[in-house]
């Protein structure tokens, strides 16, 4: 809300009247009257909103990987996720490289069903995180408990550290990118900002696991103001559900059956400024020609039931999922920071 002051300029005219004596007499001294003019009630001008310009990678030196490898179509959908987003590029880093290869070697090595001891799929006492982002001292392979450990111990200097894992099957990183990005915890990791350096390992195993470590040495910042939507307007080949992720965003949903596929839609996220409140007053999902928008779950951090979403995200789950080759349309109403922001926008899944 923009606030004006005011400022009173009182203007005070006074006007001799002069009288006119008549018969010969003296005439005394007359006061004259005042008269005075409404105050003019003049509003201040309008402060001008001060906007922090942005601060963000627009480009980023070409990758070394082997351009046919996982590692580079890996990094390659995950800048052109940001960009679509209006996110800042990241930057190879080989060190992260490194981390991440050396994480992976420990995953396989010591995952319970390589023929390892350690139940990967189970959380970490201490910290309550999934065993597959912890390393245990007494295991063979071992460089670091937690990420930014592990990073340190390749010679990596930067001050923030953070890891994704994702599973392509066999059928390539470009699908173990989109199961990223089609879940709600793990997308918002990807959508960190401050972020500017990237380094990843895809593995040769039957599940084609793929470790990412994203690291900031110079924090990147969105301008002021900055919104964000994925999908983006107008984007196509769009998922149709979510995908399943650990932890659980959806208590009351089963990741071990069929109900991610069948009672949930692609998550649509709208995305403020690190530090930002995203608060939602309205937000919907219409697919094309329908009388009214999909009944759907919205999650914020307020009532996130894991409590690992930032305040600047809003993400909008529909109920089932979405049908394929289908447009959709988006409507976002809320504040970001307390600025009103309105938001519609297309997009048209996959066929």
């Amino acid at each position: 809300m923009m606030k004006f002051k005011t400022s009173v300029t009182a203007v005070a005219i006074a006007l001799t009247l002069v009288a006119c004596g008549g018969g010969g007499g003296s005439d005394a001294p007359v006061t004259p009257p005042v008269a005075v003019i409404p105050p003019v009630w003049t509003p201040a001008p309008a402060p001008v909103p001060t906007v922090t310009p942005s601060d963000i990678q627009t480009s980023v030196p070409a990758f070394s990987y082997a351009v046919a490898s996982e590692e580079y179509v890996f990094v390659t959908a995950l800048n052109k996720f940001r960009s679509d987003i209006g996110l800042g590029l990241l930057a190879q880093n080989t060190l992260l490289d490194t981390a991440a290869a050396k994480h992976l070697d420990y995953v396989l090595k010591n995952d319970i069903l390589n023929g390892g001891t350690v139940n990967m799929r189970t959380n970490d006492a201490a910290t309550g995180r999934s065993m597959f982002h912890i390393e245990q001292g007494d295991k063979l392979l071992f460089t670091g408990i937690q990420e930014l450990d592990r990073a340190k111990f390749a010679g990596y200097a930067g001050s923030y550290v953070g890891e994704e894992l994702a599973f392509a099957g066999g059928k390539g990183a470009q699908v173990a990118f989109d199961g990223l990005a089609s879940t709600v915890y793990h997308r918002a990791g990807l959508m960190m900002q401050s972020v500017n350096d990237i380094g990843v390992a895809v593995g040769k195993d039957r599940s084609q696991t793929v470790v990412m470590e994203m690291g900031t040495t110079k924090a990147q910042r969105q301008a002021g103001g900055f919104v964000g939507l994925y999908p983006a307007a107008n984007q196509t080949a769009v998922g149709l559900h979510v995908g399943v992720e650990t932890p659980n965003p959806f208590p009351e949903l089963s990741t071990a059956n069929a109900d991610f596929p069948t009672k949930t839609g692609y998550p649509v996220s709208v995305l403020g400024k690190e530090g930002a409140t995203v608060e939602v007053v309205t937000f919907t999902l219409t697919e094309a020609g329908a009388a009214g928008p999909m009944d759907a779950r919205i999650v914020t951090k307020d009532n996130d039931p894991n409590r690992y979403l930032s305040s600047n995200v809003a993400f909008l789950i529909a109920k089932s999922p979405l049908k394929a080759g289908t447009v959709y349309t988006a409507k976002f109403s809320g504040r970001v920071n307390n600025v009103v922001v309105n938001k519609e926008w297309k997009f048209t899944t996959r066929s």
